[in-house]
């Protein structure tokens, strides 16, 4: 027999429940923030309940997810990926049934750049209680100078997800969501329009399409914000149904820039056995290499390019979702959204997706996935390049580090090789240097925080400041063999493999390519 209205009720919500409100709030203004939160009964998980919209997450099953939703405007987010929930306050406060307990606990978390707020708590059966969370900024009125993005999100959007994803995004303090449709024998993460057209914005944030472009034969790379998408997305038959190899990275590239785009490498090289790196950053093809991924910082392969005189900007993104099943439990101290993030100093007078891009094209950038770092050498900003004359030139700087958690020391890098050392046990470490160069040099710097059992090392690393030597690159010959001697196997492989094109032509075209590459590394 079915039960009344009333007496299904009292089934639901039995006289042990208890109502509680979550509110979150910066510290230094009072405002209500979007955080993401989580509920623990005892030491043991329990769900916030009821939420009003979900994303069910099973990483790289094509990536065709899509946000449930009960209201047109949702107060709550859950996000679910390997048996783990995560809860998104879209707007900083909300209300949940619990079972009455003496012993809860909640913590909540805004970005990386604030202190994560924790509270512990008692329901009485059938009561209410409000939980306020303060987030405080570690470095105030300097974090503000900042806009993050994460370079590589696959998520699926149409217009009806903006303001969900607008305040995910504002809940991690992640200014920039790069969203890149990608190829796997059909589209996924599927972007419903390019350029201003699909650019999602609020005060302080953007959401902007992009794509992932693959091969099996040259890597995978990446186009952040075109005004339209570069076809083909991808070839070969692991991607895209057709053993086809054109066209190469090079020439989606020259049409990537003609359609406004950010270009350079997912994964550094690509992920894959073999890439053109090397060829499209020998003809000036790319503007960045994705450096942070996955909680690895590629220094050596970075170094390595940089100490053979290529300029190459270092960026971060985390590949999400692909990347929540690296590390399981996800380190709750690291967002979701950006947990290796790109910064680029906030500008004026734009998007804050064409602010940030801005930055990248300028080499102005800091990749992190938890310290705050700036760097100034002779009052030159990042990526800034000084012609130099003389027998010697004295460089002088000053560098500042902050987070929630302990800075562990602040390494200077000449050319890859630490030349100064500044130690500090405390969350916030500035020192002052001088160096003296002979030679043209970059200099960058490093920062390491302390991390705990199951979490990658929190580092952050700004990109170079270039002192030039009657302006000539930075030479360092083991630097410039090893690339020499890598594109020697790549040659061998793009001139031994079996590569498919569709006439003789495009063969030819895209080996004169390689032969040029292999003259301007001999140089």
């Amino acid at each position: 027999m079915a039960l009344a209205g009333a007496q299904l009720r009292d089934s639901l919500w039995p006289e042990h429940a208890a109502r509680l409100e979550v509110v979150v709030r910066r510290g230094d203004t009072g405002a209500l923030v979007p955080a993401r939160v989580y509920l623990f009964k005892g030491d043991t998980p329990f769900r916030l309940s009821p939420v009003d919209s979900m994303l069910p997450l099973r990483a790289d099953l094509f990536y065709r997810e899509r946000i449930w939703r009960k209201t047109q405007q949702p107060k709550t987010l859950e996000v679910t990926a390997r048996d783990s929930s995560h809860f998104i306050l879209l707007d900083g406060s909300a209300s949940f049934d619990l079972p009455a307990a003496a012993e809860y606990r909640i913590e909540a978390y805004h970005g990386i750049f604030f202190h994560p707020a924790i509270e512990t708590f008692s329901l009485d059966a059938d009561g209410a209680k409000t939980i306020e969370l303060t987030v405080e900024p570690v470095a105030p009125g300097r974090q503000e100078r900042w806009i993050s993005a994460d370079d590589h999100i696959h998520l699926m959007r149409d217009r009806e997800d903006d303001a969900i994803f607008l305040k995910w995004l504002a809940a991690e303090d992640l200014g920039v969501g790069n969203f890149l449709e990608l190829q796997r024998q059909q589209h996924a993460a599927v972007q419903y329009a390019f350029g201003e057209d699909g650019e999602a914005r609020a005060d302080g944030f953007s959401i902007r399409s992009g794509h992932e472009s693959r091969s099996r034969f040259y890597g995978h790379t990446l186009f952040l914000g075109p005004d339209r998408m570069i076809r083909p997305l991808s070839i070969g038959l692991e991607y895209a149904n057709s053993p086809e190899s054109y066209p190469y990275p090079s020439v989606l590239f020259a049409a990537g820039r003609r359609a406004g785009a950010l270009t350079g490498f997912a994964h550094f090289y690509g992920s894959q056995p073999n890439s053109t790196l090397l060829m499209d950053l020998a003809h000036g093809d790319l503007d960045f290499v994705e450096l942070f991924q996955f909680g690895v910082l590629k220094t050596a392969e970075w170094y390595e390019l940089l100490n053979a005189g290529f300029r190459v900007v270092g960026l971060a993104g985390s590949d999400f979702p692909a990347n929540i099943g690296r590390m399981d439990p996800w380190p709750r101290i690291l967002p979701l959204l950006g947990p290796e993030r790109t910064l680029a100093p906030v500008r004026a007078g734009a998007s804050t997706y064409e602010a940030w891009a801005e930055g990248v094209r300028q080499g102005e950038v800091v990749v992190t996935n938890g310290p705050l770092l700036e760097l100034t050498v002779n009052e030159q900003a990042l990526g800034a390049t000084v012609d130099w004359q003389g027998e010697s030139l004295m460089l002088k700087g000053s560098t500042f580090a902050a987070y929630h958690r302990p800075i562990e020391g602040i390494e200077i890098l000449l050319n890859g090789e630490i030349a100064a050392r500044i130690d500090g046990q405390g969350t916030t470490v500035s020192h002052e240097f001088e160096l003296e160069i002979r030679e043209s040099a970059w200099i960058a710097a490093r920062a390491i925080a302390r991390s705990e059992e199951g979490e990658p090392v929190l580092q952050a690393h700004t990109n170079p400041v270039y002192f030039l030597r009657d302006g000539d690159p930075v030479a360092v010959e083991s630097a410039r063999e090893a690339l020499r001697a890598r594109w020697r196997t790549e040659t061998e492989y793009y001139r031994n493999g079996e590569l498919v094109f569709s006439d003789e032509s495009q063969r030819q075209e895209f080996l004169l390519r390689v032969d040029e590459t292999s003259r301007l590394l001999a140089r």
